[in-house]
């Protein structure tokens, strides 16, 4: 029996893949039996889930078909409706006044690791590495936001 699967979901545009691709390619690219994929596919079994990595093997194997890639292009959509939703000027004004105070802390870390008085003086120790280290993921976060943001 044919299960109905909603327009727009990974299960419909797996089910929908797999037809149009060989078995042993499928094995080939990503290690895994056809049969696998089509469990990902099924909205019932949560058992079975598509992982990324898999998505994009199989995305290559669609594009090398002259197929297209519509798992990545089914991803940018579901996101590129989840940016409009943070994109206002209020979210750009909050998340800009984040990134300043980030930049902040970052200067802040640096300038203490470099005083002559820290424990390696100007040389930077492995505690001060990874302080450093983390203001910048920080900061880079807030700059993905802002990015965000504004597209």
């Amino acid at each position: 029996m044919t299960k109905i699967r909603d327009p727009l979901s990974i299960e419909n545009i797996l089910s929908n893949m797999l037809s149009k691709l060989n078995d042993d390619e499928v094995k080939n690219i990503t290690g895994k039996s056809i049969s696998h994929f089509r469990k990902c596919g099924d909205p019932d079994d949560k058992d079975h889930n598509l992982y990324l990595s898999d998505a994009i093997k199989l995305d290559i194997l669609m594009q090398r078909s002259l197929l297209g890639t519509p798992l990545i292009d089914n991803f940018q959509l579901f996101l590129d409706n989840e940016f409009k939703k943070v994109n206002s000027f209020e979210n750009i004004e909050n998340t800009l006044l984040k990134v300043g105070g980030r930049v902040g802390d970052l200067m802040d870390v640096v300038q203490e690791a470099m005083d002559p008085e820290s424990p390696l003086g100007k040389d930077l120790s492995k505690k001060e590495k990874d302080l450093i280290s983390k203001s910048i993921i920080e900061l880079e976060e807030k700059i993905a936001k802002l990015k965000m943001s504004i597209k």
